[in-house]
C-alpha cells in the first residue's frame, strides 16, 4: 500500500516517500547543515540587497574622514558642494526632494603647497601665493594640520606626522598616487585656525532649483563649501547624519557597504566559476563513464595530464595575458576546476550503466544520449550538488588568493573588491600596532562565516544524500 512502512531485516524505509523528501528530512536534523544552510542564505540574501540595505555607494568617498572606528557619525554631506541660484544644488542624493535645506560651516582658510616631482624625484616645494621656496615639508612644521589637495579641490585626510618632503629625495611611498607617474605636481594644503562659522540656508523650488539663498542672512547667488568644514547639515529642519557601523575605510568609504557590495562578487564569482565547472565536469565524465573502451582512456588521459598542471599559474597567465573582466574569471576559474568533477561523474556512470533499468531503457528503443541524458545523469544529482556546495567556497577561495596579489576582477576598467580584495586593503592599512583592525576583521569575518557554512552545508548533504543513509533515523 503507498505511504505503508514495511518491516525489513534492516532499517525501516518509507517506501512512498521521494529520495530528495527524505533527505531534507535527514538534513533537518544535522544542526550545523542547518546552521550553514541559513547562514549561507543570509549571506546572499544580504549582499544581492545591498544597494537597499545600505545608504551609501561602495565606491562613496568621503575625502576628509579617512579610515575612522565603528560607529563613527558626521555631517552628510560630499566631499565638495555647492549651491546657485537658479541651478539643481551639487549636494549628493539624499538631500533631493527637500523643501530647503540649511548647513552650518565652520571658515577654515588654508595655505597651499605645490610640490614638482620629476622622474620620481621632489625638485621643488614652493609656498604657494608667497612664491617661496622651502627645502623641505611636514605636518610638524607647516602653520596646521598638512592634508593632500585633489584635482576637483577636495581634500583627503591629514598626512602621517612622520611624513617629511625634502627637495632632491623621492616622493616618499605612502604618498605614491595611483596612476604613478614620474612627471607630476602634487598640491598640499595646510590647516590654518578657524575663522568662525556661517550659515547657508537655501528654499528649492518644485522642480528642485535654488529659489532663495542666503549666507548668515545675507542674499547671494552662490555657496560653495568643502564637506570636512561642515559642522551641521538640515534637510527640512531634520538633521541629516552619516554613521558607518563598521567603520571606514582609508578613503572614508563606509565599510559595511563595501563587505555587502563585496559579498555580490564572492558569491557571484564562486557559483558562476561551480556552475562552469559543473557544465564541462559533468558532461564530459559521463560521456567517459558511458562509452569507456578507448574513449574513456583517452579523456581520462588528457584529465591527467591537465592536472599535473599548476592550474594557479594557468589562471595567472590567462587574467595577465588577456585581461581582467568577469567573463574571464569566469572561465579561468571554471576551466580548471571540472577536472575532479569529471573524475567523480565517470565513476558514478561506469557503477549506474550496469543496472537494470539501462538495459531497459535500451530494449524500449532509447538513444545512447537519451539514456545519458535522461537517465544516467540525473542519478547523479545528488553527487553533483554535494560537490557543488564543496567547491563554491574553494572557488572564492582562489578568487580571494588572486586578488590579494592584486589581480582584482574589473568592470569598465574600475576595479571590482571582493572580499579577498578587501582583506588585502585591510592587511595593507592595519598599521603598526593593528590600529585599523576594523579594516581586517569585518572582510575576514564574512568571508570566514560564509566558507565554513558552505563547507557544513556540504558535508550535511554528502550525509542526507548518501543511499546507504536512507530510512535511517
Amino acid at each position: 500500500m503507498s505511504g505503508a512502512v514495511k518491516q525489513q531485516d534492516g532499517p525501516q524505509v518509507d517506501k512512498g516517500v521521494s529520495p530528495y523528501v527524505d533527505a531534507w528530512r535527514r538534513l533537518k536534523k544535522n544542526k550545523m547543515a542547518m546552521f550553514g544552510l541559513w547562514v549561507v542564505i543570509a549571506m546572499s540574501l544580504l549582499s544581492a540587497g545591498a544597494s537597499v540595505i545600505s545608504p551609501f555607494d561602495a565606491n562613496l568617498q568621503f575625502n576628509w574622514i579617512g579610515a575612522q572606528p565603528m560607529g563613527y557619525s558626521h555631517p552628510w554631506v560630499g566631499n565638495k558642494n555647492e549651491l546657485a541660484l537658479g541651478k539643481q544644488p551639487q549636494l549628493l542624493g539624499h538631500f533631493k526632494g527637500a523643501s530647503n535645506v540649511s548647513f552650518v560651516v565652520e571658515e577654515v582658510p588654508v595655505q597651499e603647497y605645490r610640490v614638482v616631482i620629476q622622474r620620481g624625484v621632489i625638485q621643488r616645494i614652493v609656498r604657494w601665493g608667497a612664491a617661496e621656496f622651502l627645502p623641505e615639508l611636514s605636518p610638524g612644521a607647516a602653520p596646521g594640520p598638512l592634508v593632500r589637495k585633489r584635482r576637483d579641490g577636495t581634500l583627503t585626510e591629514p598626512l602621517a606626522e612622520d611624513i617629511v618632503l625634502r627637495a632632491g629625495e623621492p616622493l616618499p611611498d605612502r604618498m605614491a598616487l595611483e596612476p604613478r607617474r614620474a612627471n607630476r605636481v602634487v598640491w598640499l594644503a595646510a590647516l590654518l585656525p578657524s575663522e568662525g562659522e556661517r550659515s547657508i540656508y537655501a528654499s528649492l523650488d518644485a522642480q528642485g532649483a535654488v529659489a532663495e539663498l542666503s549666507i548668515d542672512g545675507k542674499a547671494t547667488e552662490i555657496a560653495a563649501f568643502d564637506g570636512r568644514h561642515v559642522k551641521l547639515a538640515l534637510r527640512d529642519g531634520e538633521e541629516q547624519v552619516a554613521s558607518h557601523p563598521l567603520g571606514t575605510d582609508t578613503s572614508g568609504r563606509d565599510l559595511f557597504s563595501r563587505v555587502l557590495y563585496g559579498g555580490q562578487i564572492s558569491l557571484m564569482v564562486g557559483l558562476v566559476a561551480t556552475l562552469v565547472s559543473l557544465l564541462i565536469g559533468v558532461v564530459y565524465g559521463a560521456i567517459s563513464g558511458f562509452y569507456g573502451g578507448k574513449l574513456d582512456a583517452f579523456l581520462m588521459g588528457v584529465v591527467d595530464i591537465l592536472y599535473g598542471i599548476p592550474y594557479m599559474f594557468l589562471v595567472i597567465l590567462l587574467l595577465v595575458f588577456f585581461q581582467r573582466s568577469l567573463l574571464m574569471l569566469f572561465v579561468a576559474l571554471g576551466a580548471v576546476q571540472w577536472l575532479t568533477m569529471a573524475r567523480i561523474v565517470r565513476g558514478q556512470i561506469l557503477s549506474l550503466k550496469q543496472k537494470e533499468f539501462v538495459e531497459a531503457a535500451r530494449m524500449s528503443g532509447t538513444s545512447d544520449w537519451g539514456i545519458l541524458f535522461g537517465h544516467l545523469i540525473p542519478n547523479t544529482l545528488g553527487v553533483v550538488i554535494v560537490y557543488t556546495t564543496l567547491t563554491v567556497p574553494a572557488v572564492i577561495l582562489q578568487e580571494s588568493f588572486l586578488a590579494f596579489i592584486g589581480l582584482t576582477v574589473q568592470y569598465e576598467g574600475q576595479s571590482l573588491d571582493s572580499w579577498g580584495a578587501l582583506v588585502k586593503t585591510g592587511v595593507d592599512a592595519l598599521g603598526e600596532s593593528g590600529e585599523r583592525s576594523w579594516l581586517l576583521l569585518w572582510p575576514s569575518f564574512a568571508m570566514a562565516v560564509t566558507l565554513f557554512s558552505l563547507n557544513f552545508l556540504g558535508d550535511g548533504l554528502r550525509d542526507a544524500l548518501d543511499p546507504q543513509q536512507r530510512g535511517r533515523s
